[in-house]
């Protein structure tokens, strides 16, 4: 097995909150291979996983060597300080918004590490992300000036069509930066589906608490769907998929197995429904997980582990080393693993087939559209040139009748 599959493997079999007996015996299995330990702390960092490796390993009772076991405990140590800083900085927040009447949901990490992780601090933050009304977004972001945040130099990004959150504020607290993004819809690109907005969210919004602080997050169904998009939809471009991603998804169904609404999830979020089963070859569902959703645990598809890296992740240009007929390949035809997860198909052939079909549609407007970009930059360099050559005729023919 080639040793990065083998660490990458490895890592998503911690990528859950909850570890269960068949996930450590797979740890195990995983582990006797590993030739190469001075890397995988560092991966694990990259994934946003390395406090639930530590977890993991250490449950599943695997000797490990000492430098990467340090390196594991060395982040956990400074994830669980970090967590502990940004949530009471998100407490200042939601208690300033409140008393200014402005409501807000909050996103991602900093929700799911107060109602799915055992500490906040398996659960890594790059940013703290809250949903505002529309209307709201800017004064929302003025007032975080009040509570010790330095507002970019820049202007604020208006709400126009290309901006989904306004720009990011940071402020240092306790030797940690804290950086917030005011979001005032989600925009995940989810075909057929406009861009949805505070509005649509907040009348099931579930309440929790952030150090004694009243706060409000989107609800468990709406929050698989979001959790869903965020690791598996995002545009083409945009970084590869991380196991943190995975670990949000596969815990919250988990921990939430009884209380979802699955029919709901069915009927309004399919793409995320589908994928659940094949979530299992990253890391292992519990039996009650597959018994609950009755999921269909088919063989492994080919190429897991092997993310998208064709075009248009990569340039034509950065990719030239390949060549030209193994880049087309990776552009139309990535690995299955993949393509399933990302059109949110499940294991059968057919839905390999759909979620190839879907990839082609998401492909090819966007070549035809970069070719058009092209071709009209190229008529328009073509017309300048044309009319700097006619003026400077034009100038030629001056300058002579004017020495006659």
């Amino acid at each position: 097995m080639d040793q990065a599959l083998s660490s990458f493997a490895l890592l998503a079999l911690c990528a859950r909150m909850a570890g269960h007996a068949d996930q450590y015996q797979r740890i195990a299995q995983h582990v006797t291979p590993l030739l190469d330990w001075n890397t995988l702390p560092g991966q694990a960092e990259i994934h946003g996983i390395a406090p639930l490796v530590n977890q993991h390993l250490q449950a599943a009772a695997v000797a490990i060597p000492t430098s990467a076991q340090q390196q594991l405990r060395g982040y956990a140590m400074h994830y669980a300080h970090q967590s502990q800083v940004q949530l009471q900085v998100l407490s200042e927040i939601l208690a300033c918004y409140q008393a200014q009447g402005i409501p807000a949901l909050v996103l991602k990490g900093a929700a799911l590490s107060a109602l799915i992780y055992a500490t906040p601090g398996l659960r890594p933050m790059r940013d703290l992300d809250l949903l505002v009304p529309a209307y709201a977004a800017e004064r929302a972001q003025a007032l975080l000036a009040t509570v010790g945040f330095t507002l970019p130099p820049t202007p604020m990004h208006g709400l126009g069509p290309d901006h989904h959150h306004l720009a990011a504020t940071k402020r240092k607290h306790q030797g940690i930066s804290v950086s917030v993004e005011l979001h005032h819809r989600l925009n995940l690109e989810e075909a057929g589906r406009p861009t949805r907005r505070f509005e649509e969210f907040s009348e099931r919004a579930q309440p929790f608490s952030i150090n004694g602080v009243a706060a409000l997050a989107l609800g468990k169904e709406d929050m698989l769907w979001h959790v869903y998009r965020h690791a598996f939809g995002m545009p083409l471009t945009y970084e590869p998929l991380r196991l943190i991603w995975v670990a949000d998804l596969v815990s919250l169904v988990e921990a939430w197995l009884d209380q979802l609404d699955w029919e709901r999830v069915r009927r309004v979020y399919p793409a995320a429904y589908r994928s659940l089963p094949m979530l299992h070859h990253l890391t292992p569902w519990s039996e009650r997980a597959i018994e609950r959703l009755q999921l269909r645990v088919a063989p492994p598809p080919r190429g897991i582990g092997i993310r998208f890296d064709g075009w248009p992740r990569y340039t034509l240009a950065e990719q030239r080393p390949k060549g030209l007929r193994r880049s087309v390949w990776d552009s139309v035809f990535p690995a299955p693993w993949w393509l399933r997860l990302r059109y949110g198909y499940g294991p059968a052939l057919t839905d390999y087939w759909r979620a190839w079909s879907a990839h082609q549609r998401m492909l090819w407007p966007l070549v035809a559209k970069r070719a058009g970009l092209h071709l009209r930059h190229h008529s328009q360099h073509h017309w300048r040139r044309l009319r700097q050559r006619i003026q400077g005729h034009l100038r030629t023919l001056r300058s002579k009748a004017e020495r006659v």
